[in-house]
């Protein structure tokens, strides 16, 4: 992706605020849903929210293909000339991360599911008609992994959030206000 960074010289598009800040709240939701709901006792309220992680899990999949193909062709504007390559590095390669993670948890939760519980069902109305083989020893494997990423992707997101918040109240340089609505 560093080569894209000098195509949106003018700033990120309206579509790439309003994924962000989208795929931002569902994702800050689903990750603490996601922890409560295993330690639910059995029965209709955890079956019900299961149903809902699953189908907001199927939203974030789409909405992280339109990100990712959105980035794609966009890009993104360049970091300010005074940042230290050590810091550019590691913008580079969070972003990059969190691109990855946002494809890889949706996916991983999806093909678990899939192995065990099939079909999935969006919002209790849509039957996504994918039936996997691999069965329930299989899916447990798959489902740890997807846990396994959701915990890497929260380190990474609470490390992107404290650089947003570095660059916006210690450095001040206007990184931080180029993803806000109407920022530049």
């Amino acid at each position: 992706m560093a080569q894209q960074e000098t195509r949106a010289v003018g700033g990120y598009s309206g579509g790439q605020k309003w994924l962000h800040w989208l795929m931002a709240a569902l994702i800050l939701t689903l990750i603490p849903v996601g922890f409560i709901m295993t330690g639910m006792a059995e029965g209709g309220a955890r079956n019900r929210i299961y149903e809902l992680h699953k189908s907001f899990g199927m939203i974030v999949f789409v909405l992280a293909v339109m990100r990712v193909a959105l980035r794609t062709a966009r890009g993104a504007p360049p970091l300010p000339a005074s940042l230290p390559d050590w810091q550019r590095a590691v913008a580079h390669a969070s972003h990059l991360a969190l691109y990855g993670l946002i494809v890889l948890v949706p996916v991983l939760g999806f093909v678990g599911t899939s192995m065990c519980c099939s079909p999935v069902k969006l919002f209790g109305l849509v039957t996504v008609p994918i039936a996997l083989p691999g069965g329930m020893e299989t899916a447990k494997t798959i489902l740890a992994a997807h846990g396994w990423a959701v915990l890497l992707m929260a380190a990474i997101l609470l490390a992107h959030v404290a650089g947003a918040l570095m660059h916006a109240v210690v450095l001040r340089d206007g990184v931080f206000q180029r993803m806000l609505p109407g920022g530049k």
